[in-house]
């Protein structure tokens, strides 16, 4: 080594170039959900809803009906909650729900959706295997070109533990 000359360390490089893949795979798994969710919502997929998609840092997407019932989910929602996306569909989110998920944040997320008002907050999931998780969610609701309600839209992600 010369002496005053700087080296990268090749353990730094592939440090950057992991975190550089990283970024560019969640970036194709957001473009995939955005195709998803424009082929489910067709004209109310609007240029303000793909924005958010990829403003958000979530770990799954899940989109139901008016009425809660799953319509569909991103693959990440399988890593998050082992839960495939088959089991998942014409259920409502609550099945994730166990004895530690807070009633003041269920109630919360109820009054929310009746009102058709975005919510955000964090409340105790369940895996398919049992094991709890911190979940913070972003709910928003999805309007047609006509400005009515057709579906809400969650962003999840879990939270570390402490």
């Amino acid at each position: 080594m010369e002496k005053g000359k700087k080296y990268i360390s090749p353990l730094l490089s592939f440090d950057i170039h992991l975190q550089n893949y990283q970024n560019m795979v969640r970036e194709f798994q957001k473009k995939n959900d955005l195709t998803h969710l424009k082929a489910i919502l067709k004209d109310s997929l609007t240029t303000s809803l793909t924005e958010q998609v990829f403003k958000e840092d979530y770990d799954a997407l899940v989109l139901t009906k008016v009425n809660q019932s799953i319509l569909w989910v991103s693959d990440g929602f399988k890593d998050m909650t082992g839960y495939s996306k088959t089991f998942a569909l014409g259920k409502r989110p609550k099945f994730l729900q166990g004895p530690d998920t807070s009633s003041a944040t269920r109630k919360q997320i109820r009054e929310g959706l009746a009102n058709a008002h975005t919510f955000s907050g964090a409340l105790t999931n369940y895996r398919k295997n049992g094991e709890s998780y911190l979940c913070d969610i972003k709910i928003i609701p999805v309007y047609n070109a006509k400005n009515k309600l057709i579906n809400f839209l969650a962003f999840e992600r879990e939270l570390p533990e402490d």
